[in-house]
């Protein structure tokens, strides 16, 4: 734990705190590695930590009523990623959350990070300030489906990520634009004419 200590300026923003209180959030996280194939999370658990990925590659998928694998979301280094639903209503999981490679992660327990919000209107705000940034990457996540064709879906995927297409498998990528394998090709091989 001692090298994040000394990289405020590099996880201070992305934990959110600020350098006064940056020892003392620190204190409550642990480190620890998934291997490729672990499950950090596994649906009907309940959720208990917040991970935040410092190295690696995680995805949070779940089972349809047909069985197949449905993606929902990837995550990348120096990202926070959790079922946040499960940890606020103590409810079991509908999600997996599952290291696609090797993943270095801080995991911070659901009740150190209420022991923090109890401690003073400080934790009281970076919980909301993170609420909000959990918000509002579910929000985006539900827009790019709702409101997307798959293409533009596929065009932002390889903007806005693009050693995706080097990590992931075909059917996992196609899952998560909502498309079938083949329909993946035919917007692979549309982009590639242009």
């Amino acid at each position: 734990m001692k090298n994040i200590l000394n990289e405020y300026s590099k996880y201070g923003p992305l934990f959110l705190v600020d350098e006064e209180h940056y020892e003392e959030f620190c204190s409550y996280l642990r480190e620890t590695v998934y291997r490729k194939t672990d499950f950090f999370l596994k649906e009907g658990e309940e959720c208990q930590y917040l991970g935040f990925l410092k190295t690696g590659f995680m995805r949070t998928f779940y089972i349809n009523e047909a069985g197949e694998d449905v993606n929902f979301n990837f995550h990348f280094d120096n990202y926070f990623f959790t079922d946040y639903e499960s940890i606020l209503c103590h409810t079991r999981s509908k999600m997996n959350i599952k290291a696609v490679k090797d993943s270095e992660v801080l995991l911070l327990h659901k009740d150190d990070l209420q022991k923090l919000y109890k401690k003073d209107a400080y934790w009281q705000e970076f919980g909301r300030k993170m609420t909000e940034v959990i918000y509002l990457n579910a929000k985006k996540r539900i827009e790019e489906l709702l409101y997307y064709s798959p293409e533009r879906r596929y065009n932002n995927l390889l903007t806005e990520n693009p050693k995706i297409f080097q990590l992931v498998a075909q059917k996992h990528i196609a899952s998560y634009l909502g498309v079938k394998p083949q329909s993946l090709s035919r917007i692979r091989n549309r982009t590639l004419k242009r």
